[in-house]
């Protein structure tokens, strides 16, 4: 397995399961063989354009079969790829290509059309991805060129490269090796969940991010199936369930919260495990779905750097539900300060670790790849939280968004948690923003559910006055319709502040 690439690993099951189903897209099934073929014509094509394992690619694809074709071409010709989603548009979208060196663009119509405008790429390395043609070369032509030989790919060179969170502005784009990702799909999920050839495995977050693709390649490197959603939506994701008998699935926090009401008499019995992921589901909703679910129900935390840090099966009795689980096996945890100290159980910190799955690094950016470990190979993460003394570790937030009042540090998810305790508060969000006299004061964002009292603001300051300490006060209470999320579910914070500026409560 270590000699073999992503690509060498799946074209094995062209000729020992040949007509087994790799791929279900909607109302298209691909099989092992016909998978194998067209990526096989794919890479070739790519190589009578000018791809080789020195490429970098940009994609812009929405969720389907030719995602995957593209992300296995790529392994085969040793090229790299870097999924970007396809709302990039204007500033944003030309500095994450140059801050990938992009040379390629493979793009659906309305983003190809986009970066031939903005002329940083040479418009015959432009491929539309789709039926309309909008450049000299679609998808589709490439693969239906002649077969040629070229030479096989390494697996130690940079295959995927990820952004941090958002393309504008200055991106890090992380850099994963097809070695990372074979070892984050068989030690970090195929040997710790106990999956098997026999899996059938949902993909239902864009596959621009790391999780999605993981999602992807993971059943295909194990001769299982997997079955790609568009995009997510609630009657999607249990239809597909039902209709492919899903047996296993990574799903984002907001997505199960969305579920908890409709998988209520749901005939869900062919799923043998659900694993949470991307944001910490509060202890209200776990408990709820463990009611619902009855099947191994996971949730786990990590990284994009370092790939799954901890993770717990929320069925097992005696668990605590606050935590997000303990270390993998292959990781290792410790809680530190500011000053890169550790600190004991139950004290607050930055979480660092260290893990076989890390990262490359940042891009073409020695310096920063270097600040972000320390002496002894630990990663810090830029999350905040704590372990007990069972070994559990406990997420509290990003360092980032710790708010600082008066010089007291206060962390947003103490006033999120009891904000949630009112049952008529839908969604909440708690955050700093600037004030002359406390530096930062406590602003709170939130959406009602339907049945709710008649003075609604009042009715929070009695509360927060019940519960919180007079330095977690929030001094800013912003009702909204709903909270801007990102593409997979989690609060944007940064948007709550540009609509708080834009109001007249400034």
């Amino acid at each position: 397995m270590n000699n073999s690439n992503i690509y060498q690993l799946v074209a094995e099951y062209r000729v020992a399961t040949p007509t087994k189903v790799a791929c279900i897209y909607q109302n298209e099934a691909i099989t092992y063989r016909d998978l194998i073929n067209k990526v096989d014509n794919l890479a070739s094509g790519m190589w009578q354009l000018g791809v080789d394992n020195k490429s970098t690619i940009a994609l812009f694809c929405p969720n389907n079969i030719e995602f995957a074709l593209c992300l296995l071409a790529t392994a085969k010709l040793g090229a790299a790829i870097v999924p970007l989603p396809l709302t990039l548009k204007g500033e944003a979208l030309e500095i994450a290509l140059h801050s990938a060196q992009c040379d390629f663009v493979f793009a659906w119509p309305t983003v190809a059309k986009a970066i031939v405008d903005l002329e940083c790429i040479l418009g015959e390395r432009i491929v539309t991805i789709g039926n309309i043609a909008l450049t000299e070369f679609t998808l589709e032509q490439l693969w239906l060129q002649d077969l040629v030989d070229f030479p096989s790919g390494s697996s130690n060179s940079p295959y995927i490269l990820t952004m941090t969170s958002g393309s504008t502005g200055r991106p890090k784009p992380i850099v994963f090796t097809q070695n990372t990702k074979i070892n984050r799909v068989f030690t970090a999920t195929v040997d710790y969940y106990n999956l098997s050839n026999e899996e059938v495995v949902l993909v239902s977050t864009p596959l621009y991010h790391s999780l999605a693709q993981r999602s992807l390649l993971m059943p295909l490197m194990l001769g299982a199936t997997a079955v790609i959603l568009p995009k997510f939506t609630v009657q999607a994701w249990l239809m597909a369930i039902e209709t492919h008998n899903v047996s296993f699935l990574f799903a984002v926090s907001s997505q199960l919260k969305a579920l908890i009401r409709p998988l209520q008499g749901r005939n869900l019995t062919s799923l043998r495990c659900v694993v949470s992921s991307s944001a910490t589901l509060d202890e209200t909703d776990k408990s709820k779905l463990l009611e619902l679910l009855e099947c191994r129900f996971h949730e786990c935390y990590g990284a994009s750097e370092m790939g799954v840090i901890s993770d717990f099966d929320i069925t097992e009795p005696g668990v605590p539900l606050k935590s997000v689980g303990r270390p993998l096996p292959h990781v290792q945890v410790k809680i530190c300060s500011v000053e890169r100290e550790s600190l004991a159980f139950g004290e607050v910190g930055e979480i660092a670790c260290r893990s076989d799955t890390q990262f490359v690094g940042y891009f073409n950016l020695t310096q920063q790849t270097r600040e972000s470990y320390d002496a002894q190979g630990y990663f810090y993460t830029g999350d905040l939280g704590y372990l007990d003394e069972r070994g559990y570790l406990y997420y509290v937030g990003r360092t980032k968004e710790v708010i600082k009042s008066g010089g007291i540090n206060v962390f947003p998810s103490d006033i999120e948690l009891v904000t949630s305790q009112l049952p008529w508060i839908d969604e909440c969000a708690a955050l700093g923003v600037e004030d002359t006299q406390f530096g930062e004061v406590i602003l709170v964002a939130y959406t009602l559910k339907n049945k709710v009292p008649k003075d609604t603001k009042s009715q929070l300051k009695l509360h927060f006055l019940s519960q919180l300490t007079d330095y977690q006060q929030p001094r800013i209470l912003l009702e909204l319709s709903t909270l801007p999320k990102t593409e997979m579910g989690k609060i944007h914070k940064p948007s709550i502040k540009r609509i708080y500026e834009s109001s007249d409560l400034t």
